[in-house]
Parts: C-alpha cells; sequence; structure tokens
C-alpha cells in the first residue's frame, strides 16, 4: 500500500531539495501549501464510501470525493562537516487539515540523520535513523468506510566498506525497518524486517562503480490474523549495481538482480524472478535536465487475495531553467501492478489484482530571492483495473510558498 496522500507525494517530488544550501550548516525552513483534488479518495463511477464526521458517517459518491486541503510545514535541515565527517540531519513537523472533511486531519513529521563517517584512508560507511509519519493513501482503500490512519516507518541502518585497494573495495551492511499503523483496523498491515548485505566493489578509472551484492532480508507481519497462517518470510537477494560516468553530460545508475522470497510455510505465497530498477541522468544544457527510470519490483500486500505485488513501470522528467528564478518541469509515468502470492483466505473464484496507472504533472517554480520560493503545479492520473470499483480518474493542482531562513 502506498503510505502518502499521493498530492503530498507529489509536493514532495516537485519541490526544490529541502536541504541546506552549501556553506549553510543549520537552516531552518518554513513552508505553506494549498491543494486541491477532484477525487480525494479516488473512487469509480457509482462507486460509494463513507467518512465519519463527528461519528456521523457521510456518504461519499464521486462527485462528492473533491476536497481542499493544506500543509503547513516547519523544520530544520543540517549539513554539518566536521573534518573529514559529515553529518546530515533534519526534522520536519507538518499539519494537514482538510476543508470538507475535517475528520482527516492529522499532525506528521519527518526525522533524518545520517553520519558519513571515515576513518583514516580506507575505511568509510554509514550509520542513522529516519522516522516519518503520514496519512495512509486513499488510493488502495477498498473497506467500506474511510478512517483516518496513520503510518509510522522507521528505519536504522549502519555499514562500513574497505577499500583494501585503490580500485578494490568491500563491504558489509546492516538495516532494521517497520511499518506501523495507528489503528486496529490497519494494524495487520503492520511489519517489521531486518536486512543484511554484503558487497564487492570496483571502481574504473574514469569514476564509474561496478559493485557485487548479496542481501538477505527477515520479515514478519506481527498483527497478522491466525486465518493468514504465514507472518515471517524471508527474501534473498543477488544484485549487480553500477554507478556509470557515460560522458561529462549523461550518468547512469542500475540494480539488476534475483530475487527469492520464501514464506514460513505456504509455497504458493513464495516468489523468485529477476528485479531491478534502471535510471539516467542527461542534461543536454546547463538549464535543462532529462531523467529517465525504469524498474521491476517486489513489495509487501495487505490485500485479502495477494501477499505480494509486482510492481513494473517506467517514469520520464524534464526540468528547464527558463531564466535564473524560473523553472519549468513536467513528469509522466506507467506502472503495471501484478498482485500475486495467493493468501487462501479469500472466496473461491475472487481474481488477483492487475491494474495500470497512468500519471503526468507540470509545475513552475520561482524563486524571487534566495531564501524564498514559489510553486504552482498540475497533476492529472487514471487507474485501470480488473476488479470492481479498482478503476478512477483524478485531477488536483497545488500552489506552495516556502522560505528558507
Amino acid at each position: 500500500m502506498k503510505i502518502r496522500l499521493s498530492c503530498v507525494a507529489l509536493g514532495a517530488l516537485l519541490a526544490l531539495p529541502a536541504t541546506a544550501k552549501e556553506g549553510d550548516t543549520f537552516r531552518p525552513f518554513v513552508s505553506y501549501t494549498r491543494y486541491y483534488d477532484n477525487n480525494l479518495f479516488r473512487l469509480d463511477e457509482g462507486e460509494t464510501t463513507a467518512v465519519l464526521e463527528n461519528g456521523v458517517p457521510v456518504f461519499v459518491t464521486k462527485q462528492l470525493a473533491s476536497d481542499q486541503y493544506s500543509v503547513l510545514s516547519a523544520g530544520l535541515n543540517v549539513d554539518w562537516q566536521p573534518g573529514r565527517q559529515r553529518i546530515i540531519a533534519g526534522a520536519t513537523k507538518n499539519l494537514v487539515r482538510f476543508s470538507r472533511y475535517s475528520s482527516l486531519d492529522y499532525d506528521g513529521s519527518d526525522y533524518q540523520f545520517k553520519w558519513n563517517w571515515r576513518l583514516g584512508n580506507h575505511w568509510s560507511g554509514q550509520a542513522g535513523a529516519t522516522e516519518t509519519v503520514t496519512q495512509t493513501s486513499f488510493t488502495d482503500w477498498y473497506a467500506a468506510n474511510v478512517i483516518n490512519n496513520q503510518l509510522t516507518r522507521e528505519n536504522r541502518f549502519a555499514s562500513a566498506e574497505w577499500q583494501f585497494h585503490p580500485r578494490w573495495n568491500v563491504g558489509v551492511g546492516a538495516a532494521a525497518a517497520s511499518v506501523t499503523n495507528s489503528t486496529t483496523q490497519q494494524a495487520p498491515a503492520d511489519y517489521e524486517d531486518t536486512s543484511v548485505s554484503a558487497t564487492l566493489g570496483y571502481t574504473t578509472r574514469k569514476g564509474s562503480k561496478l559493485r557485487g551484492q548479496l542481501r538477505q532480508v527477515d520479515g514478519e507481519f506481527p498483527n497478522r490474523p491466525i486465518t493468514y497462517v504465514d507472518r515471517f518470510y524471508t527474501q534473498t537477494e543477488y544484485n549487480l549495481l553500477g554507478d556509470w560516468n557515460v560522458t561529462g553530460k549523461l550518468t547512469a545508475r542500475g540494480r539488476i538482480g534475483y530475487t527469492q522470497r520464501e514464506n514460513d510455510t505456504q509455497s504458493q505465497r513464495d516468489f523468485s524472478g529477476v528485479t531491478g530498477r534502471m535510471s539516467a541522468d542527461y542534461s543536454p544544457t546547463g538549464k535543462t535536465l532529462l531523467t529517465w527510470a525504469l524498474y521491476r519490483e517486489i513489495a509487501n500486500s495487505d490485500d485479502l487475495n495477494a501477499t505480494y505485488w509486482l510492481s513494473t513501470g517506467s517514469s520520464l522528467g524534464a526540468a528547464w531553467m527558463l531564466t535564473s528564478k524560473l523553472t519549468l518541469r513536467a513528469n509522466a509515468s506507467i506502472e503495471n501492478r501484478n498482485f500475486e502470492g495467493d493468501t487462501g483466505v479469500a472466496p473461491p473464484g475472487l481474481p488477483q489484482r492487475d491494474e495500470d496507472s497512468l500519471s503526468g504533472s507540470l509545475s513552475l517554480s520561482y524563486a524571487p530571492v534566495r531564501m524564498a520560493k514559489i510553486d504552482l503545479a498540475l497533476q492529472a492520473g487514471r487507474r485501470d483495473s480488473n476488479i470492481l470499483d479498482g478503476d478512477y480518474e483524478f485531477h488536483s493542482v497545488f500552489v506552495s510558498v516556502r522560505a528558507d531562513f
């Protein structure tokens, strides 16, 4: 399940990076964004859901699913480099308030800390933690009524790398992640996982990097109902990672590998196959940038009839600096999600979901002065699904004002 309101995610995607500018160690900021979405709950024609307002269920159709909401954010970004060490940290609080469906109001947050450490000339690595609190996206909400559910995502990670040769290095890493829902209705989707990895890397004379990686993930759904039987899984990945400086204007990154996922009892829920992600950045001029990505990835599913989903998609983005203060951006993406891994608890004959999504956006950023930025963006999208009430169309718009001090 996606973990953010799609428009909030769009705002984060289209906004300029919220990091400290070069030479600034501490950089507080504040922003205000106003959104309009004509189909907030991603309803199909004829579909109805219910929202509790002051304890009373309000029945909503697609014609009544529009809403405006605001996001007030404030925070602090830190980029501190004492000697050969580097500390990157950030703290953000978000107040989200809806105009029509005020029962969905919530307070979110985003905290992150990362220490890029170095010891001598041959040892380096990272250590850190992140925590985000946001609202569950309504994109995959198939319950009879919509509830205000917050997701808390936590991640802890550490890694070390030893460069035993000018061109060769080995590394190890470990991480622990969890996703927790705030309501009992969504608690079965909670999960926890721990992962370990080992890599062997090579750096070319031109600075490109190639690494082989072995990664294992052990996951658990602690609140999954007993009818699902499986609560644990193990996922093993054999990956080839690359960063290529093709030319001065073109860089590419990639991960391609073979993934095996095994559940503790039910083999029909297992997965094995090729997964990966490729991306490239091309800057034909100093004022234009093109980005492209292609991926095939596996993710956990809380669908009644699927243990996981396999997403295959591609995205294309473009940015054009019209002037020193004005930037135009455009993005488009297409994705297929195929829900697999028979849970064995769904009614016989119920098809597993297979859906195609298409979305696009256009935004304009204006920075009148160094510390201020104004964004205006439009987005539209649709989904075609093989299940009842799985289709939707939407369009949205937002305007944002941000100040960095």
